[in-house]
Parts: structure tokens; sequence; C-alpha cells
């Protein structure tokens, strides 16, 4: 009905098909065909809005993507999703061993940690690698450059990514087999601690024992030479073989060195009753303190259920059996072709259209950058170049206006010159005409005539 549906709508009304399914089609009322063709309007909106979604998570524009390569871009943009997935429930799992939670309740740190894979992956798919020219003269072609070593490092730190999510998925899917081999190490640590324990128990209970032993020593010592000392005594006493009879000075020394050595053994049976003791005492209390360190470590031990304790017994379950060594590689070579598919398919990627645009408008703006770059070293050798004409053009116009400046300066100090010049004869002038005229007041000489209006004494005018 889809396909006769789309050549009834396709078709003009006068030259449709009538029969089967146009002729349904045509029997349909108005609205009902509407509404069909509003259902598969908004079917495809929705697909194609899924698509442009998956592609932007590429990181490439869904505007610029050809219609032969949405599919590429968005099969990529779905295997960075499912990456992102398996390493949020990865990251999540090992927070959960590390902060001893739920996987539930460690899910913020897996986002996180999934955010982080996925921003790694979108930024190697984003890398581009630019263009260069391979050959020299007329060999020379247009190649794709090696890759760079910040793609290299990225592809690095997903590949790190990858082996670390692919493990913490394996813990979770040998954690019955890992179990087992938890308990045997803790029993082994266990028993390193209490073996430890053990020799600094036998290593005290050796000095106690030698302690008791110096103390009974010493008293065995005591006891011999009281009885020395008696024997001496009574030796002196009763005269015996090399003996002065009597309770003679002898006597008296003899006596006093039996009671001095008789005062000590009081303090030496006491001293060798506390070293009994303190022996008695560890080697009771020995055990119940045994015990209780046992105790105490084993619930040392059988909270530390970290990560590192089941990475140990999955290596010891892996060692011993050949068949988990097996399943280990080919799930970790899957998981690891799961989270580095993004990357595998970057290649299938950069032979698209869209690839081919990004890398020629990266290649035009390295090219305009050099003819920027060779235009502007161009213009600096030419400046460069007239540097000499010009400073000496512009040495040539400031001697120029220097010497103008100069005879400006001196044509004005002329004037001033000759300006002052004048100033003092006028008033020299003016002070001898006022000099002549004080004279003439005093001495009542008459007025001299005017200047240039003299006359001589025949009355003719002379010139002054």
């Amino acid at each position: 009905m889809d396909s006769g549906g789309d050549r009834l709508d396709g078709a003009d009304g006068d030259n449709a098909p009538i029969g089967g399914d146009a002729a349904v089609a045509m029997a349909e009322p108005d609205g009902s065909r509407a509404s069909r063709r509003r259902g598969r309007g908004s079917g495809v909106g929705a697909r194609r809005t899924a698509v442009d979604l998956l592609i932007g998570c590429t990181g490439a524009d869904h505007r610029a993507v050809t219609e032969r390569d949405r599919s590429r871009y968005a099969s990529a943009g779905a295997l960075m999703l499912l990456t992102a997935s398996l390493a949020a429930y990865a990251g999540s799992s090992v927070a959960a061993f590390g902060f001893r939670t739920s996987t539930l309740a460690a899910l913020p740190y897996g986002i996180f940690y999934a955010a982080f894979i996925f921003c790694i992956d979108r930024s190697v798919l984003l890398t581009i690698r630019p263009l260069r020219l391979a050959g020299k003269g007329g060999k020379e072609r247009i190649r794709q450059r090696r890759l760079l070593p910040t793609g290299a490092l990225r592809i690095v730190i997903a590949i790190i990514g990858a082996i670390l999510v692919g493990e913490s998925l394996l813990l979770r899917f040998f954690d019955a087999s890992i179990e087992p081999r938890v308990a045997e190490l803790r029993q082994q640590e266990l028993a390193g601690v209490m073996a430890s324990w053990d020799a600094g128990q036998r290593t005290t209970e050796a000095g106690l024992v030698a302690a008791l032993d110096d103390q009974r020593a010493q008293l065995a010592a005591a006891e011999n030479l009281v009885t020395s000392k008696t024997g001496e005594v009574d030796c002196q006493l009763t005269g015996g073989d090399g003996c002065l009879g009597g309770r003679g000075p002898i006597y008296q020394v003899k006596l006093g060195e039996l009671q001095a050595a008789a005062g000590q053994i009081p303090g030496l049976r006491t001293a060798r009753d506390a070293a009994q003791a303190r022996l008695d005492s560890f080697r009771v209390t020995r055990d119940q303190r045994r015990a209780q360190y046992a105790d105490t470590e084993w619930r040392s031990i059988g909270n530390a259920n970290d990560l590192l304790m089941r990475e140990k017994g999955f290596w010891r379950l892996t060692a011993s059996d050949n068949s988990v060594k097996v399943w280990r590689i080919l799930i970790s070579l899957l998981i690891l072709g799961i989270d580095l598919a993004p990357l595998l398919f970057k290649r299938n990627l950069d032979r698209t259209a869209y690839a081919r645009l990004e890398r020629g408008a990266l290649w035009e703006g390295e090219t305009n950058e050099e003819v920027d770059a060779f235009q502007l070293n161009r213009n600096a050798r030419a400046r460069r170049a007239k540097a000499g004409e010009v400073s000496e053009r512009m040495a040539a116009r400031y001697e120029e206006y220097a010497a103008a400046r100069e005879e400006l300066r001196l044509a004005a100090s002329m004037d001033e010159d000759a300006g002052a010049a004048a100033l003092r004869r006028d008033e020299r002038r003016l002070g001898n005409d006022r000099q002549a005229a004080d004279l003439r007041r005093a001495y009542r000489l008459p007025a001299p005539p005017p200047r240039g209006k003299e006359t001589d004494s025949s009355g003719s005018r002379t010139p002054g």
C-alpha cells in the first residue's frame, strides 16, 4: 500500500491507474489520506532528525554532509554512543569498587568517564590530516600529511581508555570465578601477616626465657655461694683441716660473707619468680592475643575488596586456566574493537566528500596564509631597498628646510637690528634737541628756525 500510495500521491488524478492499491487509495476519504501523509512525513522527519543528531556526535555539520555519506557519519555517531555507554558502565563499576557502593550510586562517575571517552573519540574524528606538497619540480603532487603528533596522542589516550573499559567489563563478566581467587589471596595475606606475628611472638618468648634462665643462673650461683660460705664458717668454728678453731677474726669475716651471700637470696628469688610469672602470663595470653589479632587483620583484609585485589585474583585465574586465558583474550579484543570502532571508522570517513571539503578549506587557509606571508616579505624587502633613497631625500629636504629657516632667522635679526639702530638714533637726536632747548631757555637764546626753513642774512631761504 505504501508504494501504491506513493504512486497515487505523485501521479495526476486523470492519469492515475485504477485498480489494486490505487483504487483503494482513491476510495479512501481525503482526511484519511492527509493523515497518512502527515504520519509518513513525521516518521521521515524523526528519522532524519535522529540521523542529524548522530552526525552531530561526530562533529560534522549535517547540512554539509552529502546524502551518500550520511549513513557513514550516522554509523560513526552510533558507534561513539555505544562506546560512551560501555564507558559509563565500566566507570560506574570501577567507582563502585573503589568507593564500596552500588553501581547505580556510582553512575555520575561513569557518566563523567563516558563524557571523557566521547570527547576523546570526537576529537580524533575531528582531527584533519592536512594536505602537503610531495615531490620536486614537475613531479610535485598534493598528498595528505602523515598523522600529526596531536592526533597520535589522542589515539594513544583512546586506546588506553578502551583497555581500561575492557578490563573493567571483564572483571564484571568473571565476577563469580574471581571471587574464590580473591578469597585465596586474602587467606594467603592473612597467613603472611600471622606468620610475621608469630615470628615476633617467638622472638619475645625467647627473650623472656633468656631472662628467666639468667635469673635462675644468678639464684643458683648465689645459693652455691651460700653453701660454700657455710662450709667455710663451719670449718672455722670446728677447726677442721686448714682452719683455726674458735670464733676468731677469720670466723667473723667468714660469717659476714655468709650473711651477705644469704641476703641476696630473697631478691634473686623474687626476680626469678617475676620472670617466671611474665613468661607464664605471656604463654597463657598468647593464644587469645593471636585470635584477637587474627580477627582484626581478617576484618581489615576482608574490607580491602578493591579493584586491585580483584585484578590480582583475575590474573591468578587467568594464569591457572587456559580457557579463561582464551576467553579473556577474545573478549578483550572484542571490547577493544568496539571501543576503538570510531577511530577505526575514521579512515572510512576521510574518503567522504565532506572530509575532502574540510581538507580543501584547510589547504586554502594555509595557502592563503603562506601567500600573505610571502607578500608581506616582498613588501618588507621593497621598503628596505627604498629605505636609503627615502632617507637621502628626507635628509636633503631637511637641509633645505634648515637653510630656509636660517635665512629667515637672519633676515628677522637684521630687521630687528635695523629697527633698534633707528630707535637709538632717534633717541639720541631727541636727547640732543632736549638739551639744546634747555640751554636756550637758560641763556635766553632765540629759538632756531624750523628744520628745512632756515634763511640766511639776506632773507633768502636755505635748505636745512
